[in-house]
């Protein structure tokens, strides 16, 4: 069993994400974040083998979240996603340690694969 958490200032969306998620057997939801704050302490918490986060949230967005976190929490594996589809981002998402980049419209198509290409070892969307 895979589990997950999930960040996003949006609740609709990680609604979304949890339900589309619940659907697998392989895949658990651990915990939920609404700023890069609560997800640093929900990956201090739950230790989930996977965080699937969105770049820009308030009070600690993505990136510095994904910095703290690997300091903190090597075994957490940290998939950035975004609505830009900019290579800046992506390149951002590399520098701070994070091993996958998602954008939000690629999530109904790919999601679960990246989950399980990060959860295995291997990085997502950063080539």
């Amino acid at each position: 069993m895979i589990r997950v958490a999930i960040a996003d200032d949006h609740s609709e969306l990680r609604l979304a994400l949890r339900l589309f998620l619940g659907g697998s057997k392989d895949i658990e939801v651990v915990c939920e974040a609404s700023n890069g704050r609560e997800a640093v302490e929900c990956v201090r918490m739950y230790r989930p083998d996977v965080l699937i986060m969105d770049v820009g949230m308030p009070e600690l967005n993505g990136f510095a979240a994904a910095e703290e976190i690997g300091g903190m929490a090597a075994g957490t594996r940290v998939i950035l996603m975004s609505i830009h589809e900019d290579r800046a981002f992506v390149e951002k998402s590399r520098a701070v340690g994070a091993q996958g980049f998602i954008t939000k419209g690629e999530l109904v198509g790919s999601l679960r694969a990246a989950i399980e290409r990060v959860y295995g070892g291997g990085d997502w969307g950063l080539g």
